[in-house]
């Protein structure tokens, strides 16, 4: 079989490689790491917002040093 650039469109049955944009999962991998690192029901929500400021801040870094993990 012979690929072309429409193949996708003559071949809509055809799996595609997933195209994951990490930086848009940020916030999201963020409240999950806080909530593995803390007992949520017993921090104030000062307390909460400046753990999760703090992890946001450390993911960007690590995501700006790995760059844009695409190919």
């Amino acid at each position: 079989m012979e690929y072309t650039t429409d193949f996708f469109e003559q071949n809509d049955h055809a799996l595609r490689s997933p195209s994951i944009v990490l930086r848009d999962s940020l916030g999201l991998l963020a409240v999950q790491i806080l909530s593995v690192k803390f007992d949520l029901s017993t921090m104030s929500y000062d307390d909460m917002l400046i753990e999760l400021h703090t992890i946001i801040n450390d993911l960007h870094s690590e995501y700006h040093h790995h760059g844009s993990f695409t190919e």
